[in-house]
């Protein structure tokens, strides 16, 4: 693959080094700006309400006790008497750390420590017995990582942030007396930021002391369905299931640069006998033929959820979840430079789906206090450690949960959980075959949940 630029065809023209080595550069960036793991299971964010959190997100839509269904499952909101409001937030603190294990891009150690905040509303207004409207606001998808400049996979990600917004409008029907249909639209807007380093020596004396830099910035929005059932055959069961459409995008932004000296025509090392360009000259030039407008289209997964809830005594309620996630509709990514409609690169990320399973307990007496449990596995789209990115050093994992609600009033409540999710260790062996830059170990990442939750009734 060449860049088809006037300066790069002048360039081929006057000197005999290969276009290959233009390409490298091309291939290279594409690389560091969006890597073929930037996207993963944890790219989806499930802490939309923090009385889920408690119960590891078991029994989402079919556990019906606040006006977060207008998210989980829409057609439950019938069970909802009184017009509900629902204000969450929840503190998201993850960690990653890198141990080396034979890279080669003299770099130093890696690790991010994240926090994010992921806030949510959710209001809902019974018009009759029969038919409801809900509307919330939350963001389902999102990321967050930064390590040093100077650590050892700086070539494939330094800092990453990824925030999806979603406004979400639905309405609920009871066909029967056990029997619920729900219908949503939702708005999104994405915005995305991914910078990373870049070799200026093209991978013949790789330093972080001249290393440029790469960023990539790009934001559009979306409209996405969702449809939802909600059954209740009897007081002590119900069931619950729900669609949504994975929103489809557009990026549009710009991809800029900050050259190291040792980026610029005439300096570096040599490529061959002269008059064959340094890896400088190759460096500002490509890097100049790509910079400016950039686009990139993806679109996000379809996700099924089927939830039960149980009732086994008096006092004790069990929930389960299946969710299935269509991590495979991302299969590759096409970056371009829109001002020229040059390819940079076809991001090829071979993701497949994924299933989550979650079981939870509630346990309520004649007392304000309700107490929650649960325990999930969750599974990662990608665990090819020749795919694994430090954006997402992403691999399976299990929740673990426990929270409560205390009820000052008939129509006041408070809502708090905490999960602990242990990831499983994540292996990476990556190399870039035009540069030669090998990145091997592994990530040790963990994450903490903290959720808090206020409910009201009018």
């Amino acid at each position: 693959m060449s860049i088809h630029t006037h300066a790069a065809t002048s360039l081929s023209t006057r000197f005999t080094a290969p276009r290959t080595l233009i390409s490298s550069t091309a291939l290279l960036l594409s690389l560091a700006l969006l890597p073929t793991t930037s996207m993963a299971a944890s790219f989806q964010i499930l802490e939309q309400s923090p009385a889920h959190l408690g119960k590891a997100f078991a029994g989402t839509a079919s556990d019906i006790t606040d006006a977060s269904s207008v998210f989980f499952n829409p057609a439950g909101i019938t069970e909802l008497d009184q017009p509900t409001l629902t204000v969450g937030a929840n503190a998201i603190f993850t960690r990653s750390k890198f141990n080396d294990d034979g890279s080669n891009t003299n770099g130093g150690p890696g690790k991010t420590e994240e926090t994010g905040f992921v806030p949510n509303i959710y209001y809902v207004h019974p018009v009759s017995e029969r038919l409801a409207f809900g509307f919330g606001i939350n963001a389902p998808y999102g990321l967050a990582s930064k390590y040093d400049d100077d650590w050892d996979g700086r070539y494939l990600a330094t800092h990453s942030e990824l925030e999806v917004v979603n406004i979400n409008a639905v309405a609920a029907y009871a066909l029967t007396d056990k029997l619920s249909l729900g219908l949503g639209v939702n708005y999104q807007r994405a915005d995305v930021t991914l910078e990373s380093q870049f070799d200026s020596t093209l991978g013949v004396n790789p330093a972080p002391a001249t290393d440029s830099s790469a960023k990539i910035q790009g934001d559009d929005d979306s409209i996405a369905a969702d449809v939802s059932l909600y059954f209740k055959p009897s007081d002590r069961t119900s069931v619950g299931l729900i669609w949504r459409q994975g929103g489809e995008f557009d990026l549009e932004g710009d991809a800029s640069f900050s050259l190291n000296p040792l980026c610029s025509p005439g300096q570096g090392y040599p490529t061959g006998a002269p008059p064959a360009p340094t890896t400088g000259t190759i460096c500002a030039v490509s890097l100049g033929a790509v910079a400016g407008d950039a686009q990139a289209s993806f679109q996000l997964p379809d996700t099924i959820t089927l939830s039960g809830t149980q009732q086994l005594s008096d006092y004790w309620w069990a929930h389960v979840d299946i969710a299935w996630t269509e991590w495979s509709s991302i299969q590759s990514i096409d970056v371009i430079n829109s001002g020229n409609n040059l390819t940079i690169n076809t991001l090829e990320l071979h993701y497949k789906d994924t299933m989550r399973y979650a079981l939870g307990f509630t346990h309520n007496s004649d007392c304000p206090w309700t107490w929650r449990f649960g325990i999930a596995f969750d599974e990662a789209p990608q665990t090819d450690p020749t795919l694994v990115n430090p954006r997402i050093p992403d691999q399976d994992r299990i929740w673990f949960s426990a929270g409560f609600n205390y009820e000052f009033s008939p129509n006041t409540s408070l809502d708090f959980a905490y999960s602990y999710i242990k990831v499983d260790e994540a292996s990476i062996n990556n190399t870039n075959t035009q540069t030669g830059h090998h990145v091997e170990g592994k990530f040790d990442a963990g994450v903490n949940i903290v959720g808090l939750q206020a409910n009201f009734k009018f």
